[in-house]
């Protein structure tokens, strides 16, 4: 992932925490010898930093779990020194006494060992590539875009598949009892502008339409129900394991 510029550059959720985790924060260096640590400031400062950068996982890990779902945004040898550096500090917390000084300045040395990257790009960046190119046709902007990818809008129901969705399981079991009235009342009838398109997506499929109703301006009079099936399948095939 390279920032061409960084003014108009617009990241995604998952791309922040792909960069965030393969470039962690630096470790303060240990107060000198003799000094409170209470008034001691490092330098550099990086608390406030560091703090962003926990506020971060903890928005991942407990209101966008399915961003942890998506496919590998790390390269397994960056996990690997990663957890090299984590074992590290821990091990010289455990071990903290007078010689502090030289130990942080280790700890420091090491962590920035990610950021030589010569691997090429994730399976993520691969995947994002191939879920921009397939939503190109049904013009959609990069707002749009955007949100669809921080809210995992099709890749939540191909996770959920087996479970049922949570919010709209009442709306589904409405939908089941009505679905065959519904189609017989259509042959019959011989109108379906608008029924038809809505039988033709699965019953599933109507949590992530209410999401892409909110997402997409105007979605109604841009896609039809045909068009938003479309969009949920190249959404599936580009994240889907």
């Amino acid at each position: 992932m390279r920032i061409i510029d960084p003014q108009s550059a617009t990241l995604s959720n998952i791309e922040v925490l792909a960069h965030i985790t393969s470039h962690p924060p630096r470790r303060p260096p240990n107060p000198p010898p003799n000094t409170n640590p209470r008034t001691f400031v490092p330098s550099p400062d990086l608390r406030d930093h560091n703090t962003v950068i926990k506020e971060i996982h903890n928005y991942v890990s407990r209101l966008s779990p399915h961003l942890l779902g998506y496919p590998s945004y790390v390269h397994e040898e960056d996990m690997k020194r990663l957890e090299e550096v984590e074992a590290q500090i821990q091990a010289q917390a455990q071990s903290q006494g007078g010689g502090g000084g030289g130990g942080g300045g280790q700890v420091t040395g090491v962590v920035p060992a990610p950021r030589k990257r010569d691997l090429g790009p994730t399976e993520m960046d691969e995947r994002l590539r191939g879920l921009v190119r397939g939503l190109q046709p049904f013009g959609l902007t990069k707002g749009e875009v955007l949100m669809i990818l921080n809210l995992g809008v099709g890749f939540q129901q191909a996770s959920a598949e087996g479970q049922g969705e949570e919010g709209a399981g009442q709306e589904q079991m409405e939908v089941d009892q009505g679905q065959d009235e519904v189609k017989v009342e259509g042959e019959e009838e011989g109108q379906g502008e608008e029924g038809e398109g809505e039988e033709e997506l699965p019953a599933e499929d109507y949590g992530a339409l209410a999401l892409l109703d909110t997402v997409i301006e105007e979605r109604e009079e841009r896609l039809s129900n045909e068009d938003v099936g479309q969009v949920l399948a190249v959404i599936r095939e580009a994240l889907g394991s």
